[in-house]
């Protein structure tokens, strides 16, 4: 975990940052590999696990409760927000990685590894329901995570919540959520390597959770004249 000077400015303003470890691969390679393939699942229960521990112990609550992840960490936040909407209000995901077939299982040559994928798959385990407002990133030239499965998953999602809507009129009493998809031009899995345009992207993303979250964005302070 590195020093970041957005997580400061959150900090400054009140928020609360909690940090939900649920790879456990520094217990070792054998911890690591207890999570892939049939266990994979168990990423997901941490998660939630986490989320009631903070709802539980009154450092937040549901509505002002936002998940961020990037890459291999957008499959259990988007599994989450399928089963669990209602424990978050927002989500950004950055470069979401959705398909690892070498620590996931082979959903094409083994029955059984395409079951236990079905079961959590963020994009084919959507359903019509209100889903809390997300804002996903995507790199057009991202080897690691193609924009056309980032694409149809934002394409499903939106259906989702459509059909929600229109098949349950008393939800227009239900706030309904913003989904943003941000396709940015680069090949950098993690983001732009160009300093500017680092901070046009993460001024985004703060804006974005303000905004979600109901909350009042920090107002620049002005320098005093000596």
């Amino acid at each position: 975990m590195e020093f970041c000077p957005e997580k400061r400015l959150l900090l400054e303003q009140g928020w609360t940052l909690a940090f939900c470890h649920i790879g456990g691969g520094e217990r070792g390679l054998s911890w690591h590999r207890q999570a892939g393939v049939e266990g994979k699942q168990s990423g997901v229960e941490d998660l939630r696990a986490c989320l009631h521990h903070l709802f539980s112990s009154g450092v937040s609550s549901p509505s002002l409760t936002a998940l961020t992840a990037c890459s291999a960490g957008a499959v259990a936040v988007g599994a989450l927000c399928n089963t669990n909407t209602h424990m978050m209000r927002a989500v950004t995901l950055q470069a979401p990685f959705l398909d690892d077939r070498e620590e996931w299982g082979d959903p094409v040559g083994n029955p059984e590894h395409r079951l236990i994928i079905s079961s959590y798959c963020p994009l084919h385990n959507i359903t019509p329901q209100c889903y809390p407002s997300m804002l996903l990133t995507a790199y057009s030239g991202d080897a690691r995570v193609p924009l056309a499965g980032v694409l149809k998953y934002t394409k499903l999602l939106k259906k989702a919540i459509h059909t929600h809507f229109t098949l349950n009129p008393k939800s227009e009493y239900e706030p309904a959520p913003n989904i943003v998809l941000n396709i940015q031009p680069g090949e950098n899995h993690l983001g732009p390597e160009d300093f500017e345009l680092m901070l046009e992207e993460e001024a985004l993303r703060l804006a974005f959770l303000y905004t979600e979250l109901g909350l009042e964005p920090p107002r620049p302070q002005r320098k005093r004249r000596r």
